[in-house]
């Protein structure tokens, strides 16, 4: 007999838990397995009120939501709501019944002003820190860029006074255009990729300014010492080879070129003697340093004499002034020695290695998780938005591994004659272990 259904009746009715209707195997399921939200209370805890006014919503569950639309790639807070609303899966990540009302949009809005970026740069923090712990970090090669990312603004209000938002400024972008926008430079390992440190600027700031800062904070958090950091050419000047020298870290990095007119001998066809601080110039006479430039203190003076460069056969070649002048950066050595290097086997092999590694982040953050565009104005939410999708990337290595072990536990579990595994999974598996039990001697 063909059947009928009456779509108005809404009889009452007792539903299960939702677990039965989640699978195990949802993405937020395992990404739940892994997730440890257990210093939020304690973190926040000066930011409420302890003993007056009504009790606030659940902050972890606050948290829980903003790492749900970094998860998710949902551009506003209110679309979340509307979604958490009507998904099961939504509702189980963030312990909601499916009969229980879910937070309004202003009051998640009120929570981010609250908090600030310190819950969230802490959040970031714990998830590196169990990278490490877990035997997902490596340490030795660490691969370093910056991506511009659009703003929530239209480009004829950025030199409005009122403008939404203030902290944006125009920077160019991969398709060779100019808007407004912000920039985040990002240090990730290249064994597993794990993000491990990030800033957030306006989009106006330049690829190579930021490497020191990056590398100290992966040094002083991790206590790991990198032995390479791998990056493009901006990030290619003697300061940051020689920064980088500093702390015993090698830059791979193509060198920045000379710029200038090929009319004239240029830097690059004089011999520098770093020991004696002086230049030889292709006749064979000594330039010595004779101050800084006063528009540049960064940039050094060098001069050859009168007496020699008058005499000089080659002076048609070199200069129409009485005297030949170079300037440099006083870190011209450390940019000589890194041309050097970039033409090594080594160097080249390392690099090779950047764009998959780097570029790899950028495009799974973008396409998954919503990196290409601002979710809110001002530069501290842009932050927020940065460290909530690297945590969740982050935290996605960590729920990879987790079903990794859980696969090799199930193997194990098994009669020796029934076992059916990849082996290089399982060799994998063991290389994690040791590096996990070398970490722990470590710390002991």
């Amino acid at each position: 007999m063909q059947g009928k259904r009456d779509f108005t009746e809404n009889g009452m009715m007792l539903l299960p838990s939702l677990e039965e209707y989640v699978p195990a195997d949802h993405p937020l399921q395992k990404l739940d397995r892994v997730l440890d939200l257990s210093f939020v209370h304690e973190y926040v805890r000066e930011k409420y009120c302890q003993n007056n006014g009504r009790p606030s919503i659940n902050p972890e569950v606050v948290i829980r939501l903003f790492l749900l639309q970094a998860v998710e790639n949902i551009p506003s807070v209110r679309k979340l709501l509307r979604d958490v609303h009507v998904n099961m899966a939504y509702r189980l990540f963030i312990g909601y019944r499916p009969d229980e009302k879910v937070p309004d949009h202003s009051t998640l809005s009120r929570a981010l002003d609250r908090f600030g970026d310190e819950v969230f740069d802490h959040l970031f923090k714990e998830t590196v820190a169990r990278c490490q712990d877990s035997g997902l970090l490596e340490g030795n090669v660490l691969y370093l860029d910056a991506t511009a990312i659009r703003a929530d603004l239209a480009r004829e209000q950025i030199a409005k006074p009122n403008r939404s938002d203030k902290d944006a400024r125009f920077g160019r972008f991969p398709d060779g255009k100019i808007k407004p926008g912000y920039k985040q430079h990002t240090i990730a390992d290249g064994k597993r990729r794990v993000i491990m440190g990030l800033t957030v600027t306006p989009a106006n700031v330049h690829d190579g300014s930021d490497i020191s800062t990056l590398v100290d904070d992966v040094i002083d958090r991790l206590g790991i010492v990198p032995e390479a950091v791998c990056a493009d050419t901006a990030y290619g000047s003697g300061k940051n080879c020689s920064e980088l020298e500093d702390r015993c870290v090698r830059l791979v990095s193509p060198p920045q070129k000379v710029s200038g007119s090929t009319e004239y001998f240029t830097v690059e066809d004089f011999v520098y003697d770093e020991s004696e601080d002086v230049f030889t110039c292709p006749a064979g006479n000594r330039l010595s340093p004779v101050g800084y430039d006063s528009t540049q203190p960064h940039r050094k003076k060098y001069r050859a004499r009168r007496s020699e460069c008058s005499i000089c056969k080659m002076k048609p070649r070199c200069t129409r002034s009485s005297r030949r002048e170079v300037k440099v950066t006083i870190y011209h050595g450390s940019l000589l020695r890194l041309r050097k290097d970039s033409q090594t086997k080594s160097f080249k092999r390392l690099y090779r290695r950047r764009a998959p590694v780097i570029e790899g982040v950028f495009a799974e953050a973008k396409q998954w998780h919503g990196l290409g565009r601002a979710w809110r104005h001002g530069l501290l939410k842009m932050r927020i938005q940065s460290l909530l999708i690297a945590s969740v990337m982050n935290y996605k290595r960590l729920a990879a591994l987790c079903r990794l072990l859980l696969h090799v536990k199930q193997w194990c579990e098994r009669p020796f004659e029934n076992i059916r595994c990849n082996l290089s999974e399982l060799l994998t598996y063991f290389q994690l272990q040791a590096q996990m039990d070398s970490h722990k001697l470590a710390r002991e």
